[in-house]
């Protein structure tokens, strides 16, 4: 009886329990090889369902619309006796890093076909049981250095189609198991073979379908793959273009090469000072390695005074000219060359030595004030120059004439005196003669006119007369000199600003020390009385001295005349 009430009870807890097998509509549950299973495909989640049983081992949920697997989304609904998600085709963007947090069972995931555009370096960390792991189909574009964190049993690994275009040479460090790495379909144009040294199990790399550039770059990873076992399917070249569509193992090794680069330092032109030193320098890259040369507009360079230092690399090297004590036949173009068995490149730098330039830049507003300005210049210089040809005139007028005048008439003192007296002194401005001459003036040669008029701009420099161009005056006479400016009024001018020369109130004549001047006597009025003409003591009208021993003079001469009056016109200025 004991036996029968144990088995009933065991019945009736069995009938009691839920069953695994009852999903939740539309997912279905069942025993697939050996695992318990849950088939989710296309059935509308946007989530991770929590309504599965968490004995479930196998979650299928490939074609739904889940956005993003937030942190610890299947251990938030219970799921944490996982061993493989599938995942592809379920409108994945983003995956956060602790994702599958601590699914320590996890032996397989399949995340194809997604939009998983970046992968954090920690999504399956603590996952060490992985051992598939299949990322086909998403816009990766890069894997960074230990992309993927400690996974000591995965064994593949699969990244076709994912549009990758750079590999970092450590991104599968931390993946020493890897047998099986699938990179077919991408946009890898090179790889360093140093990111497969680390794989002693790998046994199959596809690499088919890239657009390999077959240059110096790729080189190392061209010999090390044709060297190992893992060549079974031949690899094309894409760049350059004498290499496109040549297999691998067709190009010789020394055909994966690079163009040379150069450039210049510090830059494209150099400027030196006449008689100092300068330097510049060419760095080049290349592989093979490129031989550099110098070249002196276009010849090559072998001047004593140029000296070439050259700092050799394999592939980079350096080759500096300093050139000493600078001079015009060292300016000019220098040109660096490369050449290696690829290409010849070349890049110039220019030497040159600093210009003086002198230029005097004038606005259109200042034009005319500069003009004026240069006008009132030359007016003034004419005006010294005029005034010490006259003094020198003067003085020199007053010594030479005395030769052509008449013989005078001797007179004792007191007759000089009264004929002093007698002689009137004018001041006339219009004159333009040396007053206060005395009567050494009555028989000099009619007055000289000098004129000096305006040209039109630019200004015109009009030597002097040649009597004056030499370094001692002429001998003849020249006392009564006349010098006038004549200047023509630019009617664009405001007179109001500018007022004419020729109405400028007449100035004294400045004094030059260390030269002869002739002081200007005051204006003399005529005086007249009712006393009639003079006459000596002796009642006659006659001019005598008291002395009644001297001879009575009776042919005086008369007095000069005064000089002859010219006439001013409005342009006339007379100095």
């Amino acid at each position: 009886m004991a036996t029968i009430s144990l088995i009933m009870v065991s019945v009736a807890l069995a009938l009691a329990a839920p069953d695994w097998t009852d999903c939740p509509t539309p997912c279905r549950c069942k025993w697939s090889s050996g695992k318990k299973t849950a088939l989710c495909k296309e059935a509308g989640f946007i989530g991770i369902p929590g309504t599965l049983d968490g004995e479930m081992q196998v979650l299928d949920l490939a074609g739904n619309s889940i956005s993003k697997l937030p942190k610890a989304a299947f251990k938030s609904v219970g799921l944490i006796n996982l061993q493989r998600i599938y995942l592809s085709n379920a409108g994945i963007s983003e995956i956060h890093g602790d994702a599958f947090k601590d699914l320590i069972i996890l032996i397989e995931v399949d995340l194809s076909q997604n939009q998983i555009t970046s992968l954090h370096p920690d999504t399956f960390r603590g996952n060490e049981r992985l051992r598939e792991l299949y990322l086909n189909g998403n816009p990766l574009r890069q894997l960074i250095r230990a992309q993927f964190p400690p996974l000591p049993h995965l064994r593949t690994l699969e990244l076709e189609d994912c549009s990758l275009e750079f590999v970092n040479r450590e991104a599968f460090i931390h993946l020493i198991a890897l047998e099986t790495l699938k990179l077919k379909n991408n946009l890898l144009q090179n790889l360093s073979e140093a990111a497969f040294m680390n794989f002693a199990q790998l046994k199959t790399l596809s690499l088919e379908g890239n657009p390999w550039r077959c240059d110096c770059e790729l080189r190392g990873f061209r010999d090390w793959f044709l060297a190992s076992k893992l060549h079974s399917v031949s690899l094309t070249c894409s760049q350059p273009n004498t290499l496109s569509d040549r297999l691998w193992e067709d190009v010789r090794s020394e055909e994966f090469a690079c163009s040379p680069q150069v450039s210049i330092y510090p830059q494209n032109q150099v400027q030196a000072e006449a008689g100092g030193n300068v330097s510049f320098g060419c760095h080049v890259l290349g592989d093979p390695e490129p031989q550099v040369s110098w070249f002196y507009e276009t010849y090559p360079i072998n001047h004593t005074w140029l000296v070439v230092e050259a700092e050799e690399g394999l592939l980079n090297k350096w080759a500096n000219i300093s050139i000493y004590n600078v001079s015009d036949a060292d300016v000019g173009v220098y040109t660096c060359v490369a050449k290696n068995s690829l290409d010849t490149v070349s890049t110039n730098v220019s030497l040159v030595l600093p210009e003086v330039v002198t230029a005097t830049t004038l606005s259109k507003s200042d034009t005319k004030i500069v003009w004026w300005g240069l006008i009132v210049v030359s007016v003034a210089a004419g005006f010294s120059g005029v005034i010490a040809i006259i003094a020198v005139c003067c003085v020199r007028g007053r010594n030479s004439n005395r030769r052509n005048m008449k013989a005078s008439v001797s007179f004792t003192d007191q007759e000089k005196k009264l004929l002093d007296v007698s002689i009137a002194t004018t001041t006339d401005r219009g004159t333009g003669s040396c007053e206060g001459l005395g009567p050494e003036m009555e028989m000099m040669d009619p007055p000289v006119h000098i004129t000096i008029e305006r040209e039109p701009l630019p200004l015109a420099v009009f030597p002097p007369p040649p009597e004056f161009s030499g370094s001692a005056l002429p001998a003849s006479a020249y006392g009564n000199i006349f010098i006038s400016v004549s200047v023509s009024r630019d009617p664009s001018i405001d007179a109001s600003r500018c007022p004419d020369l020729l109405d400028l109130p007449h100035r004294p004549k400045p004094v030059y020390h260390g030269m002869a001047t002739l002081p200007r006597r005051p204006y003399a009025v005529p005086q007249y009385d009712n006393m009639g003409p003079r006459v000596t003591a002796g009642g006659s009208s006659t001019l005598s001295l008291p002395d009644s021993t001297a001879p009575v003079v009776t042919d005086l001469p008369r007095p000069p005349p005064p000089p002859h009056y010219v006439p001013l016109t409005p342009e006339f200025v007379s100095l």
